[in-house]
């Protein structure tokens, strides 16, 4: 098995970071790939950087159908290009936020999105209710941390999660916490032992989704909602 994950912003540094939280999870037949969008911005913080994003996604997501892999993971919980790429895709596609709202959705009454930046609150509650989930969700509250400081200082992140999380569940009634930004990978593990509730990491939860369906053989349906493009 073959899964390609493409970090849609350009720093090295975070995708180093994805790299490495998914090499300590990985089954050991499958292979992985982790690739940056070199020429996108070097974190994804507003819709204009998500679509920037967008063009570099759509080429390393046609490498990924042309060189044979199994899946994609679009490692931006944005999910820039999503749609897009599923569009033009063979194999599956997925994205961290979707796949793992919907998990969030399946372990607890309402969950809560712990997002880096207070502008995005609102972005983040139209995704939930686009997918359905709007009723499972509690809140979505900001650590006030850029997404390169939410990578760059895990020791300064996971004390702010601890403190945002704790007045989620206390005060918004959450019953599982989603962490909203590829930075905070391989931080849920700690917090859900400081904290005794779910905590869901997107990166690696996604991750495990896509080696379960790829080795069931399932993939999108290209009937209408995905269907390939007369050109691509």
């Amino acid at each position: 098995m073959r899964i390609m994950v493409i970090n849609p912003n350009s720093s090295p540094e975070m995708t180093k970071q994805i790299e490495r939280v998914l090499l300590g999870i990985k089954r050991p037949e499958t292979l992985l790939t982790v690739v940056r969008v070199e020429d996108a911005p070097p974190a994804i913080e507003t819709d204009v950087d998500a679509a920037q994003a967008v063009p570099g996604v759509l080429r390393l997501v046609r490498k990924a159908n042309e060189e044979g892999y199994d899946v994609v993971i679009i490692a931006c919980f944005s999910d820039p290009g999503l749609g897009a790429a599923r569009e033009i895709s063979k194999i599956l596609v997925l994205g961290i936020q979707e796949t793992s709202l919907h998990i969030a959705g399946m372990l607890g009454h309402r969950f809560t999105i712990l997002t880096p930046l207070p502008h995005r609150v609102p972005k983040k509650e139209r995704d939930v209710r686009g997918l359905g989930l709007g009723e499972a969700l509690a809140s979505v509250r900001a650590l006030g941390l850029t997404v390169t400081e939410t990578e760059a200082e895990p020791e300064r992140t996971k004390a702010r999660i601890l403190d945002v999380a704790r007045a989620a569940v206390e005060e918004d009634g959450a019953e599982v916490l989603v962490l909203g930004c590829a930075g905070m990978a391989g931080y849920a593990s700690e917090i859900e032992k400081k904290l005794g509730i779910v905590v869901i990491d997107p990166v690696t939860v996604t991750f495990k989704v896509a080696e379960g369906l790829a080795e069931m053989g399932l993939r999108h349906s290209k009937r209408a909602l995905y269907r390939m493009p007369s050109k691509v």
